[in-house]
């Protein structure tokens, strides 16, 4: 299975600006993700897709390929993942001819993904009945749907769901393991991404579990802060 990586690097990030190239522990954001991506023995290459070019700088720096700048459609808020891999899949169809059986979605806010994560997706995502492989972590404890989800209503806290029970659940050994989407790593077969008539991810979805240091996810100061203490204390 020929597989290609996609670094999706936009420009336009309004609550931590320039989060891509921000720098974390003196390197940038963006660099964990393509050294992670030059560990993989799996990927059989792997681009950056951006509309920056202090990001497209960045990215050469660490030996990523930037083979276009992405168009200012595909770099709204409002632009979808499937816009942004279809136009890399064709723009490497149309230029070099180059095709592809899967792609795997590399975001570069998550610094903590490894080489062998990614490694571990492609072998899943291999499977015939297989359509994608999203990296998900378990949820514990105060952080399970079952105990967290609460709506207001006339001042008083009321079960989002009145079915679950919290006098079924009153343990945490006794609830069920569910899983929470992370965006650190995801692998998509091409023939799921070309049918528009299909969720991105297909009907069969499998789960790539990581544990939670490693699906931290940059989205504010304070998880840059967070993760800061993290390399510093050798927790990753």
């Amino acid at each position: 299975m020929r597989v290609l990586g996609i670094i999706p690097a936009r420009g336009g990030s309004k609550r931590v600006r320039d989060k891509n190239i921000r720098l974390l522990n003196q390197k940038p954001l963006i660099a964990y993700t393509i050294e992670a991506a030059q560990k993989s023995k799996l990927l059989n290459s792997f681009i950056v897709s951006t509309d920056s070019i202090a990001i497209k700088k960045v990215a050469e720096e660490y030996e990523a390929e930037v083979p276009f700048m992405r168009p200012e459609e595909l770099s709204n808020d409002t632009a979808g993942d499937r816009s942004v891999i279809l136009h890399a899949l064709e723009f490497l169809e149309n230029s070099r001819n180059e095709q592809f059986d899967a792609v795997v979605y590399l975001r570069p806010t998550s610094p903590f993904k490894t080489g062998d994560m990614i490694d571990d997706l492609i072998r899943l995502l291999e499977k015939e009945d297989v359509d994608s492989v999203r990296s998900m972590t378990k949820a514990e404890g105060i952080h399970h749907p079952y105990w967290m989800f609460w709506k207001e209503d006339n001042g008083l806290a009321r079960p989002f769901d009145p079915n679950n029970s919290i006098n079924k659940f009153y343990q945490s050994q006794l609830l069920p393991d569910v899983y929470h989407l992370n965006g650190v790593v995801d692998g998509i077969k091409t023939s799921v991404i070309k049918d528009d008539q299909l969720n991105l991810y297909g009907s069969n979805m499998q789960i790539l579990e990581i544990e939670p240091e490693s699906a931290m996810d940059i989205d504010t100061e304070f998880d840059l802060k967070v993760c800061e203490c993290l390399l510093n204390t050798d927790r990753i």
